[in-house]
């Protein structure tokens, strides 16, 4: 069956065709149905949900958008919700539920099944942005001293609830991880022989506080489907899959592209204009205030751009070629960091990196403007205060796009956040200063 689109879906609804949208979400895959009822009221959407099983039902909320998810948990009554939650993933639930109220959350796992509810709140006891936070209890496990016959067994009986059973975790009798073995070992080998002879015992596991981004990077690293998350005994309690990875990877690039930008994580696409005024005003205000430094710059040379007006002409392209080249290091920095690339012990080696390729842009850049601007005012001393002005100011924006990220993350803040609006006014400030400063020295040769 093909795709519908929306005002299809809400001519069906109000026509009361419902068994062609039952059979639409039915034999379509559930990423295509949520894509298509994206944009639906709660009321609505809920009467579409309600069409099919509660496991296509929760399949289908399992790939809608965050925020609309939580739009209908707050528009519709909890043990709607709640049955919702206790088929989809205790991860995927513990996203929904951290995210509204305290009191909302407590009343639709008050309609959550015992098992399921202490799976899920299990999760969201742990710290935002940590493994524990965002990794399933649904992990297939074996004991070491079963035997292959046993172990197949097993999984067949526990398989159709589990994420993933392609790498089975071996534990002993306490809960703790002992090992791995992959299935396709379990296939070949003899039914008779005992799990511990066939299992891998160089286990990489992280534990449930470590940061959510060093999960995904060591997943990466060593191309796992699935990263082992223990506690600190070694007590099995998770498993973080590939495609939470994925959403962690999404999270953070958008996060650090927010950042860089100064915008808020909360605002997207179709944010009311006035939430959006209110979330992008407290950096617009900052950077009015570090604006207003650079202005105040410039009018401490108020009188040299009287006597030389071409100067005025020069200014913005010294600041301009500085904020791109300032952008250019804090995007090389953050990303560094980001992937692990940069450590504060070795930040002096990027530090320097960057200053070196800002001092040898600066002399490129400044070698061509400044004799452009020597032929353009017909004057070589415009040519030689613009070329040393671009070389400095181009030496500011490499040691400074790649100092305050650096700087943030010794204090334990966002690399991103906030950068560009410092590295901005330091080769604004730097810019003007040192532009109109050597205009002010050698004024003489410029009358």
């Amino acid at each position: 069956m093909r795709n519908l689109l929306l005002p299809e879906i809400q001519a069906l609804l109000d026509d009361k065709r419902l068994d062609v949208l039952k059979e639409f979400c039915e034999e379509s895959h559930p990423a295509d149905v949520a894509d298509a009822l994206e944009g639906l009221a709660p009321e609505q959407l809920s009467k579409v949900l309600s069409l099919v099983s509660p496991e296509t039902a929760a399949e289908i909320f399992g790939h809608i958008e965050d925020h609309q998810q939580v739009k209908f948990a707050d528009a519709v009554d909890a043990k709607t919700v709640a049955s919702l939650v206790e088929e989809m993933g205790p991860d995927d639930s513990a996203e929904l539920l951290r995210e509204l109220d305290e009191k909302d959350a407590a009343e639709i796992l008050r309609h959550v099944p015992h098992e399921e509810r202490e799976d899920v709140k299990l999760i969201t006891s742990y710290p935002e942005d940590t493994a524990g936070a965002i990794m399933t209890t649904e992990f297939a496990s074996l004991h070491e001293n079963l035997t292959v016959a046993e172990a197949l067994s097993s999984l067949r009986r526990e398989a159709p609830d589990k994420e993933t059973i392609y790498t089975i975790y071996v534990v002993d009798s306490a809960g703790r991880l002992t090992g791995v073995v992959s299935l396709k070992d379990l296939i070949l080998a003899a039914p008779e022989r005992k799990v511990a002879l066939i299992v891998e015992r160089d286990v990489i596991s992280m534990k449930t506080d470590a940061d959510q981004a060093q999960v995904a990077k060591k997943m990466k690293d060593y191309d796992f489907l699935a990263m082992p998350i223990v506690d600190e005994t070694n007590r099995l309690l998770g498993i973080v899959t590939f495609d939470d990875v994925m959403d962690v990877m999404e999270e953070e690039a958008t996060e650090d592209m927010y950042h860089l930008a100064s915008l808020n994580t909360d605002e997207r696409v179709f944010t009311p204009p006035l939430k959006s005024v209110r979330l992008r005003m407290p950096w617009l205000i900052l950077n009015l205030g570090t604006a207003l430094l650079a202005a105040l710059t410039v009018s401490l040379f108020e009188s040299t751009i009287a006597k030389y007006v071409a100067l005025a002409v020069m200014m913005p392209i010294v600041a301009g070629m500085g904020g791109n080249a300032g952008a250019q290091s804090l995007t090389v920095i953050v990303r560094g960091l980001a992937l692990g690339e940069v450590s504060i012990r070795g930040s002096w080696r990027a530090l320097l990196k960057e200053t070196c390729v800002g001092m040898l842009n600066g002399m490129a850049c400044g070698a061509i403007m400044g004799t452009l601007a020597g032929l353009w005012f017909k004057n070589v001393w415009v040519g030689l205060i613009m070329f040393t002005a671009m070389m400095i100011n181009l030496v500011i924006a490499g040691l400074f796009g790649a100092l305050v990220p650096l700087v943030l993350k010794t204090l334990r803040l966002d690399p991103a956040l906030g950068s560009s609006i410092f590295v901005t006014t330091a080769t604004d400030v730097g810019g003007f200063f040192v532009f109109l400063g050597l205009a002010t020295l050698l004024m003489r040769h410029l009358v």
